[in-house]
């Protein structure tokens, strides 16, 4: 069953649509991670998710409810997003027992193994206006956690955060998956997101141009190869005859960036050689979400380029 369905979405400012027709769900149990850069749409399709913004067209339903009834919901969905918001008089275990008594919600855990758990243990009787941002960001997951939640939804979880609180939330966030918690989480930090995610969905530009399990959207760079070679253009028809070679959109003017199958690899690079280019690259690219998503960013450039 689907924590989460979106089918057909798309919410428009005026004439302005800033989400096309997005459908995606996230299966219970997953870690779906719904990638891009700033300005892609995350946060617009988030908050239509959650029933913060009405869609202009499309269906939504959140674990089996539609947007305007998630309150019947109760502590079964939990939201966090990029902006926290604490109690600033209150200290950190202060402001969990506030979260308490005001949504009723009977903790799950001791709330000092809570506050150790996000990594907040040595401040937990800090002012929440003494906190840094990253501070702050994970007081609130660790409130959003107060109800022992089905689904945890986060909008950009990392941001404002250094390496030892990312890490902190990364682990926090694998255990509560292996506990049986759906996340789904925005992010336009790639790497990090690659290390916690089952699934993913990449948009740009307000479409989802991939979705599905890492493994699939990460076999997208499988076989990619950037190539620097001079003539640029003699490589390109060179590239371009080679059985099992094709030449990709590339962002360097001085590059080639190619796909290849089977042991179309060192073919091509024979073939530019004997084809009388001179051969300053030919690297694999690493399969990652970054790796993928500077592909997708290309096609688009390219394809809006034609257009």
């Amino acid at each position: 069953m689907a924590a989460v369905e979106v089918r057909s979405l798309r919410k428009r400012y005026g004439r302005n649509e800033v989400v096309h027709g997005l459908s995606f769900s996230v299966e219970e149990g997953a870690v779906y991670g719904l990638v891009g850069p700033n300005g892609s749409g995350k946060t617009t399709t988030l908050s239509c998710v959650l029933g913060l913004l009405r869609p202009t067209s499309g269906d939504v339903r959140v674990l089996g409810e539609p947007p305007g009834r998630l309150h019947r919901l109760g502590g079964r969905l939990a939201v966090v997003f990029d902006t926290a918001i604490a109690a600033r008089e209150l200290t950190v275990r202060q402001n969990l027992r506030y979260l308490a008594r005001l949504n009723r919600a009977r903790p799950w855990r001791d709330e000092d193994e809570l506050i150790a758990e996000v990594g907040l243990e040595p401040l937990a009787d800090a002012r929440a206006s003494s906190l840094s941002l990253g501070q702050r960001k994970r007081l609130a997951i660790a409130g959003a956690l107060l109800a022992q939640p089905e689904l945890l939804v986060l909008d950009e979880p990392l941001s404002g955060l250094d390496t030892l609180g990312v890490r902190q939330c990364l682990r926090l966030f694998r255990r509560l998956s292996e506990s049986g918690v759906t996340l789904l989480l925005s992010s336009h930090r790639l790497h990090e997101m690659q290390e916690i995610v089952s699934h993913v969905g990449v948009l740009l530009g307000g479409d989802l141009r991939v979705d599905g399990p890492l493994d699939e959207v990460l076999g997208r760079a499988r076989g990619c190869y950037r190539v620097a070679a001079t003539p640029l253009d003699r490589a390109r028809q060179v590239a371009e005859a080679t059985d099992g070679v094709e030449v990709l959109p590339a962002e360097s003017p001085t590059e080639l960036r190619v796909r290849v199958t089977g042991d179309a690899a060192p073919r091509l690079s024979r073939a530019l050689v004997e084809g009388g280019c001179e051969l300053a690259a030919f690297e694999r690219e690493q399969e990652s979400l970054q790796a993928v998503f500077e592909a997708l960013v290309d096609e688009y450039v390219a394809a809006e380029g034609r257009s």
